[in-house]
C-alpha cells in the first residue's frame, strides 16, 4: 500500500542556495531507495520560508532505507551540516491516499 509523508520544513530566513542544492542530492538518494517526490511548496504566505515536501512511498519500510541511505553516504557530514542551519523546525507526518480522491489521481 502506497503510504504519503509530508515533511513540513521551517526554514531560517537567509540565502538558500545551499540548502536548495543539498536537497537535490538528497532527493537524488532517497529515491533510489523508493521515495518520489510528488511535489516540494515554498510559501508565499503564511509564515514565511517554509517549504512544504510531499513524498509518496511504496510501504513505510522504505522510509527506514531512505534514511539509512542518507546516513550512510559520504556527503552526509556536509549535508547534515547545511540541513542543520538551515532548517529551525521539521515536522513530518505519515498516511494514506483518502477515499475522496478523484481515481487516477495521485
Amino acid at each position: 500500500m502506497t503510504v504519503y509523508m509530508q515533511s513540513t520544513l521551517e526554514l531560517r530566513a537567509g540565502d538558500m542556495t545551499q540548502f536548495e542544492a543539498v536537497m537535490k542530492d538528497l532527493v537524488a538518494l532517497v529515491e533510489a531507495q523508493g521515495w518520489r517526490l510528488i511535489t516540494a511548496i515554498s510559501q508565499i504566505s503564511g509564515r514565511l520560508h517554509t517549504a512544504i515536501d510531499i513524498w509518496s512511498m511504496p510501504d513505510l519500510g522504505a522510509y527506514e532505507r531512505g534514511l539509512t541511505a542518507l546516513r550512510t553516504s559520504p556527503q552526509f557530514p556536509d549535508m547534515a551540516k547545511a540541513l542543520a542551519a538551515a532548517i529551525e523546525r521539521e515536522t513530518v507526518v505519515f498516511g494514506v491516499r483518502a477515499g475522496w480522491v478523484p481515481e487516477g489521481r495521485e
